[in-house]
């Protein structure tokens, strides 16, 4: 319900046959920085497994951008774990023009996730 009341953010969907397959998130917030052009942050970028390698996140990501690009958006920010720089993901966000620019730090104040906690300290 919290996230429908959320003005900024906006969920993406992909369905194939009536079935969810894949999502992501995109969420707007103002800046005072960039003439006060609004940031966009990208998360939960995620496609069923086995609807992998088709074009999914892609399709999903390219519209992500156009609607960052159509809310004014001067920079879009997109995190991904470490643990995918070998399955994909890096070279997805790369072919869709983003640039590893930044190091990420990350608080977790309740569960960590279990994909998370295996990775910890590689």
């Amino acid at each position: 319900m919290r996230v429908t009341l959320t003005t900024d953010m906006t969920v993406y969907l992909a369905e194939m046959n009536g079935e969810p397959v894949g999502t992501a998130t995109m969420m707007t917030m103002p800046n005072i920085t960039y003439g006060c052009a609004p940031t966009a942050f990208i998360e939960a970028v995620t496609v069923v497994h086995d609807r992998r390698r088709m074009g999914i996140a892609t399709s999903i990501l390219r519209q992500v951008l156009a609607d960052a690009r159509l809310a004014g958006c001067n920079k879009v920010q997109l995190l991904s774990h470490k643990r995918h720089a070998s399955d994909g993901a890096f070279s997805l966000y790369a072919a869709l023009g983003f640039e590893p620019e930044a190091e990420g730090f990350r608080l977790y104040l309740g569960q960590v996730p279990s994909a998370v906690q295996g990775f910890k300290g590689r």
